[in-house]
């Protein structure tokens, strides 16, 4: 009940930014593209309990490694040095398990996506016309889709297993952007840490939630807590 207040607390916040950045000032578009580390401790001990119930011994390829994180905001100029604004921002992640030999194989492929929506505020430290450094941050609401697809082809036999589940979370991110501006647009490089307060993972077909193998008292949960460092272009809008 704490979290789901939370995440309607980040939802709130877009009316009250939305009137925020009709208020007075200049606006624009910014666009971010990088990548991002996440935590993910309850799935990837997922991941490693999946492996131990091969009936031969496989190996993890790949677990939740830092991966792709994108955003585009809108904002206005509320003062000379303060930015308020809102936006949306994706990150992807992942883990695969496998094994084969000469009579066939056996795969595991988990699939994590993040889709945040909220409000921002930056805040200028120091700079000129030109070079600025900036403290950002930002509160969202995060949609998190988590795919569990197993399958096997063992000689002229075959079969998958399909699951798919879902969690909201509020989360928050606090960094520092420099900026380098242009005659029409500005180019930078942002680094933040993310926190995720994480949500219960539930599956989308039955409602049911994604219980620990081990601790059948705890749920898992998606966590994208992690480092962020992203390039970003800045487009004035008249």
């Amino acid at each position: 009940m704490k979290r789901f207040r939370m995440v309607l607390l980040a939802l709130a916040l877009l009316p009250l930014t939305a009137r925020l950045i009709s208020a007075q000032g200049g606006g624009g578009l910014k666009i971010s593209a990088g990548i991002a580390s996440f935590r993910m401790d309850d799935l990837k001990s997922l991941q490693k309990y999946i492996l131990s119930t091969y009936p031969l011994q496989g190996k993890i390829t790949s677990s939740f490694p830092p991966y792709t994180y994108t955003s585009i905001i809108y904002f206005r100029q509320l003062y000379d040095q303060v930015r308020v604004g809102g936006g949306y921002s994706f990150s992807t992640t992942g883990g695969k398990s496998s094994y084969a030999d000469y009579s066939g194989r056996l795969i595991t492929e988990m699939a994590a996506t993040s889709h945040r929506l909220g409000a921002y505020v930056a805040y200028a430290v120091t700079g000129g016309d030109r070079l600025a450094l900036s403290l950002y941050g930002t509160a969202e609401a995060n949609l998190s889709s988590v795919t569990v697809e197993s399958y096997y082809n063992i000689l002229t036999y075959s079969n998958r297993l399909y699951n798919h589940y879902r969690s909201v979370s509020p989360t928050g991110t606090i960094g520092l952007e420099a900026t380098y501006s242009f005659k029409s647009f500005a180019l930078g490089i942002q680094a933040g840490y993310l926190v995720d307060l994480t949500g219960r993972l539930k599956n989308t077909d039955n409602g049911n939630e994604l219980q620990d193998p081990d601790d059948p008292t705890h749920v898992l949960t998606s966590d994208w807590s992690g480092w962020i460092a992203q390039a970003t272009v800045t487009i004035p809008l008249r």
